[in-house]
């Protein structure tokens, strides 16, 4: 606290060591979406030095031992390289992780194309992914032109992915730690399907 004859740092915790989180983990993140002024409701932000609009998003790890950690990430909704059809490339790739972080977020089958799924699948704005639970992979991407490493959304899990349920449903702290490779892992091993759950309930019955 301010005190008029100074202040007191003596209290004040130890800096952390920025190390990044391992590559390959699994957590609950919320994703934060940081308004940018352009695009519907002023949520995108517009490139300095190109026709792209992004999403300027904060994740944070909601749960385990990297609990409070943040990483950010750019997602393109317009601009950039055109595909053969005239349509940005670089939204196709985020439209399909905004699919995703909602199948994840609700406990969507990915192959289910019931009223009722892509009722779910449908936002009003871009502020609909403000606040959104998902299950993410957690990746490292290597720094260029004199930047430092950074973590990044990897991948979005859902119900189809085997450690979706443990991490969305399960107990406060639960995530799913890197994979340690050995010399006899070479094929990958596969993942048995899951079913489905909704956003921010308890763990639904084919998860238990």
């Amino acid at each position: 606290m301010y005190q008029n004859q100074g202040m007191d740092f003596n209290d004040a915790g130890q800096q952390q060591v920025g190390e990044l989180i391992p590559a390959g983990t699994i957590a609950k993140v919320v994703v934060t979406v940081r308004p940018g002024s352009a695009g519907q409701g002023g949520w995108l932000t517009r490139s300095n030095t190109s026709d792209v609009e992004y999403l300027n998003c904060e994740f944070t790890v909601l749960e385990g031992p990297f609990a409070r950690r943040k990483f950010w990430q750019n997602m393109t909704v317009s601009g950039g390289k055109l595909d053969e059809r005239g349509q940005s490339k670089a939204w196709g790739i985020t439209k399909a992780s905004l699919r995703a972080m909602l199948d994840s977020a609700f406990g969507l089958d990915p192959d289910d194309e019931s009223p009722a799924a892509k009722q779910k699948r449908i936002t009003q704005d871009w502020g609909a992914f403000n606040g959104l639970q998902f299950v993410a992979k957690i990746g490292i991407e290597k720094g260029k032109d004199g930047y430092a490493d950074k973590n990044r959304l990897q991948f979005v899990l859902t119900r189809k992915n085997q450690e979706y349920a443990g991490v969305m449903f399960g107990a406060q702290g639960s995530y799913a730690a890197p994979p340690v490779q050995t010399a006899q892992q070479t094929q990958p091993q596969a993942q048995p399907q899951q079913q489905t759950g909704t956003q921010g309930g308890g763990m639904p019955a084919w998860a238990r």
